[in-house]
């Protein structure tokens, strides 16, 4: 956006000031104060002993939006953790971070551990289920988790039955979604202008008789009303001896662009025994299965993306060869392929380059998933105050895709004569874990301490079948009847080993010292290095607790806290990396290889945390701050390196860091017998820089077709920092680009008359990390009214939009952005669009730079209880909800929340061909009977 950073942060603190802090505090101390208490890992802690930087999110700031994913539910809700939705496409990842990447390689995701089951896969989880979420963010927190707590840990805590009455819970929602914005492209009559100016046998293509008369508009046959439903119904009972916790859901959600389909169904079983006084027994099982319909997008229209082939076909093309005014016939009189019933109408320009229908239909691309997560432990008093907990928990995730690409349809189907794939892939998880817990309490002490181990083990197998060339009427895979099939299987067994240990002491209720350590052990590290001590020690100060504070009828809370730790990661190395083996990859049916070197010479990314807090409170809390600063370092990063024709070879090559600051604030605007308002604000500050890197200055990622890399690593820059050349304008008088002459030698950049483009001119033109994210939610309740309203929001990120390669640079066929009407014609004139067909606009430049920021409306819902309606029926909520309902942002393409390199680690904010957000209206319903 057009702001500057201080005034970014005046129209954010004058945004919260007006509407949320005014607090009325005139009854405040009436209040009546209640001991909160935080989940930490493997046991709690009272809030206000808590030592580390911990975050917790109630179900209740989410519970009433349209969403699939846990990741979702943490977004805007919690300061330092970012959440990127990567795409708008039904059942699609998130990328959460917390506290920023702190890595290259290896795993950035936070762990989760649900109902104790510690897993990096959330994707399945029915948000219904949940009743909060912790976020353990700094080492102190989050090292007794070891290896997988180093990217942060987010425990979640699902429903539970309770010592009373058995109640029966229902809930569903009904919803509509569109796409939430739209990118303008030419008309016929401007198309055909531009074409002339290209190349004027494009205009006499567009002449032929086939298409006299046809013009498809591309985004009614593409895109259409997605529909969202979801149904959950919950039975718990019991009494003191047993309680039993049921559950059952289903969430259907239609994409806005065929076949684009997410289907789940969940159930869940929560088991809590008593089965003597010093015997406890806790079981939890959940199945998920997941259905997942793809829709290609992140791609260019030459390689099947349905987005940008949405824009960039023309519209004198129809989609069905039968649409066709002319069709083309043998000898005989019969129709030849490209031109049958049935099949879709071909390009005339380059056929294989098809329509955005035929990408959509012209085969398939299914993922059918089933997961059983499940965990049984024991509570066991050995002494009065020593509690034995074993506990096992497994976690199958068994899946299957099917892509198949029939033979008759679209063209690259003939030319393969159909192609299709299956893979299947199965992972197992086992946890095996002990612990015993010994606590002191007195007046003065409280002395807790925790020992324990974990023996974790990974196990892997897949299997990938491959084919072409199967019967003109076949419609899906069989991979019996492909003459030139192919198949590959893999297993593969990790396993780690772990001892770990706290101790927590408070003195007096004011003073509070806390140490962890974890012993880590993991078989694919080299033998020398699979082990490693990650050690954490933190401390507080309960200053409101002192003689001086105790009453004061300002100040309800203050506590300094204060921590330094170590957490280690190798989640970016193969299982049997310890071995130095070479891997083999068969690609493609005519045996192209290619080598991959695994070294030996491993070990563990280490990162160190230091981190400082502040909580402070007035009136009873009805106001309440909480800072954070924090620094972490990442020493021994892992990275693929190439050394001359070797290929990649794992190393411990170099350093980062991130560091910032975190704010939350949260008030209790009003509080009267009939009106309601809180409000909760965070912001998060956060700085990454690559320290150095060894072996190789530089390491590229990214590559656009054509262009070159987009994305450079180097030392004392950001991370996934982009690269390329300057844009300095247009020249007037020829309509090709000036670039800056970087390394002063003279030499132009204009990529004309077989001229290289200078490499020593290419420079860093932008960063994708954000310099504040921030989220500001209001809850209001009026009687048996209520209304939430989140808003999230990122400043100073930089996107690359990819997608303007297709839309803008005039150099074939394709429809463009009406950003190209303002294209140089004629000698003198001034504008930052360069000439058709310029090859000074083939480069990688800051022309396509675009500002990230954005204010969005994330949320929004109005409500209504209805309290005992009827006999039987203690309570129905009926409430609408709108998602993305509003975005304020300078970005040009369909939305600044993209990321459609997700998959690469260290890279983001790169729009190429992203499936668009989607504005979502739903009505709900909830009944307690």
């Amino acid at each position: 956006m057009n702001l500057n950073y201080s005034k970014s942060l005046g129209l954010i603190a004058v945004l919260y000031f007006t509407v949320g802090v005014n607090a009325q505090v005139t009854d405040s101390l009436k209040e009546k104060k209640i001991e909160e208490v935080v989940v930490i890992g493997y046991g709690s802690v009272k809030k206000k002993n808590a030592t580390s930087a911990i975050e917790n999110i109630k179900a209740d700031v989410f519970e009433n939006r349209p969403i699939y994913n846990v990741g979702q539910a943490l977004q805007g809700n919690a300061a330092g953790v970012n959440v990127i939705q990567n795409s708008g496409k039904p059942g699609q990842s998130l990328n959460v971070k917390i506290r920023g990447n702190n890595s290259i390689s290896s795993g950035v995701n936070p762990l989760y551990v649900v109902d104790g089951i510690q897993t990096n896969d959330i994707s399945g989880i029915n948000p219904d289920d949940i009743v909060d979420l912790t976020i353990l963010k700094d080492a102190t927190s989050a090292a007794i988790y070891g290896i997988n707590g180093s990217s942060g840990v987010v425990i979640i805590t699902t429903k539970r039955a309770k010592n009373d009455k058995p109640q029966l819970n229902f809930n569903a929602y009904w919803g509509v979604s569109k796409a939430a914005n739209n990118v303008d492209v030419l008309n016929p009559e401007q198309y055909r202008a531009l074409m002339n100016e290209i190349n004027p046998a494009y205009v006499a293509t567009i002449d032929y008789p086939r298409y006299a008369g046809i013009n498809t508009d591309w985004r009614s046959e593409v895109f259409r009303t997605g529909f969202d439903q979801n149904y959950n119904v919950n039975y718990s009972f019991g009494d003191e001896k047993l309680r039993t916790y049921t559950a059952l859901g289903y969430q259907g959600i239609d994409g806005i662009v065929d076949p684009s389909r997410f289907d789940r169904v969940s159930a869940k079983i929560n088991l809590d025994s008593k089965i003597a006084s010093w015997l406890k027994v806790h079981a939890s099982l959940n199945y998920i299965n997941t259905k997942l319909k793809n829709t290609n997008d992140n791609a260019a229209g030459a390689r099947a993306g349905v987005i940008l082939s949405t824009l960039t076909t023309p519209t004198f093309m129809p989609a069905y060869a039968n649409q066709l005014k002319v069709r083309e016939t043998d000898a005989d009189g019969n129709y030849i392929d490209g031109y049958k019933d049935g099949q879709f109408a071909m390009n005339p320009f380059t056929a294989g380059w098809e329509n955005p229908v035929a990408f959509q239909y012209r085969g398939l691309d299914n993922t059918n998933t089933h997961r059983f997560l499940s965990n049984l432990g024991l509570d066991v008093n050995l002494l009065k105050n020593l509690v034995w907990k074993p506990s096992v928990s497994l976690d199958v995730i068994d899946s299957v895709n099917d892509k198949f690409i029939d033979p008759f349809r679209s063209v690259y189907g003939r030319q393969e004569r159909g192609t299709g794939s299956q893979t299947f892939n199965l992972f197992q998880d086992f946890n095996f874990e002990n612990t015993l817990n010994y606590t002191i309490k007195s007046d003065a002490h409280d002395l807790n301490l925790l020992g324990g181990f974990q023996l974790h083990e990974r196990n892997v197998q897949g299997q990938y079948y491959w084919g072409n060339r199967f019967p003109q009427d076949l419609r899906e895979f069989v991979y019996e009847l492909s003459e030139n099939p192919n198949e590959i299987f893999r297993k593969e067994i990790l396993r780690e080993l772990s001892y770990f240990g706290r101790a927590l002491y408070t003195l007096n209720g004011k003073y509070t010292v806390m140490g962890v350590f974890r012993y880590n052990g993991s078989s694919a590290l080299a033998d020398n290095k699979k082990w490693g001590f990650f050690p954490g020690v933190s401390a507080s100060w309960n200053v409101a607790n002192e003689d001086f504070l105790a009453d004061s009828k300002v100040i309800s809370e203050l506590k300094i806290r204060g921590g330094w730790g170590k957490t280690g990661n190798a989640s970016g190395i193969p299982p049997y990396a310890h071995y130095n083996l070479e891997r083999l990859n068969q690609a493609g049916e005519n045996g192209s290889w290619s080598t991959h070197q695994w070294s030996s010479d491993i070990g563990w990314e280490v990162t160190t945390d230091t981190n400082f807090g502040l909580d402070l409170g007035f009136a009873n809390n009805r106001i309440k701050l909480t800072a954070d600063v924090y620094k972490r370092t990442t020493d021994d990063l892992i990275m693929p390196i190439k050394m001359g024709q070797i290929g990649n070879i794992l190393r411990n090559v170099g350093s980062m860091e991130n560091k910032g600051l975190e704010l939350t604030l949260n008030t209790i605007n009003f509080k009267r017998e009939d009106f309601t308002w809180n409000t909760n604000f965070n912001i998060s500050f956060n700085k990454s820089n690559i320290n150095s890197l060894a072996y190789m200055p530089n390491i590229d990622r990214v590559g656009i077709e054509g262009m070159g890399d987009l994305v450079r690593f180097s030392a004392g820059q950001p991370i996934g920092a982009f690269y390329g050349y300057q844009m300095e304008g247009v020249d007037p008088q020829t309509g090709n680009i000036i670039y800056a002459d970087i390394d002063g030698d003279g030499v132009k950049n204009t990529g004309l008359n077989g001229d290289i483009f200078d490499v020593g001119d290419r420079t860093f033109i932008g960063d994708p990390n954000p310099d504040f994210t921030f989220g500001f939610n209001n809850n209001f309740t009026y009687k048996n009214w209520y209304m939430d309203v989140l808003f999230t929001g990122s400043y100073g990120n930089d996107i690359y939009n990819a997608s303007r390669f297709e839309l803008e640079l005039m150099n074939d066929f394709k429809n463009q952005s009406t950003v190209v009407l303002d294209r140089w014609t004629t000698a003198g004139q001034i504008t930052n669009v360069p000439r058709a067909n310029s090859s000074s606009a083939m480069a990688i430049s800051d022309r396509f730079i675009e500002d990230g920021s954005f204010i969005k409306l994330k949320a929004a819902t109005l409500g209504y209880n209805f309290n005992n309606p009827f006999k039987g029926l203690n309570k129905l909520n009926v409430y609408v909800t709108g998602q993305n309902l509003v975005t304020w942002t300078d970005y040009s393409g369909f939305d600044p929340e993209v990321n459609a390199f997700a998959t690469t680690n260290g890279v983001l904010g790169i729009d190429y061909g992203t499936y668009p957000q989607v504005r979502t209206v739903i009505l709900g319903l909830k009944a307690n009977f």
